[in-house]
């Protein structure tokens, strides 16, 4: 499933989504959001992982983290987590060269 048939989510909406104020947690990998909040207690790193990307971008971090065989189980995983897509959410974490 690609951008086009996914529905936008602003900004806003996704950093509102970050367990705080709304139980929900939702990341961002590559411009798509996911509600990874029925994923917490299965996440193979933990909850804490997920929670602390909530309402943020975590790409670089998900693609170092999940080598080419491990990012085709995690992809499916993820499929069935996708809620839209969106633009110009931040990473809280500088990408270091290593990640490049």
């Amino acid at each position: 499933m690609g951008k086009s048939v996914l529905p936008y989510v602003s900004p806003e909406e996704v950093l509102k989504r970050n367990g705080v104020d709304q139980p929900d947690i939702w990341l961002v990998i590559d411009d798509i959001v996911y509600d990874c909040t029925p994923f917490l207690s299965r996440h193979p790193g933990g909850d804490a992982v997920l929670k602390s990307f909530a309402g943020f971008d975590c790409s670089w971090q998900y693609h170092s983290i999940h080598g080419a065989r491990r990012k085709v189980s995690a992809n499916r995983s993820l499929e069935k987590l996708r809620v839209g897509w969106t633009e110009g959410v931040r990473n809280p974490y500088s990408k270091p060269e290593w990640a490049e």
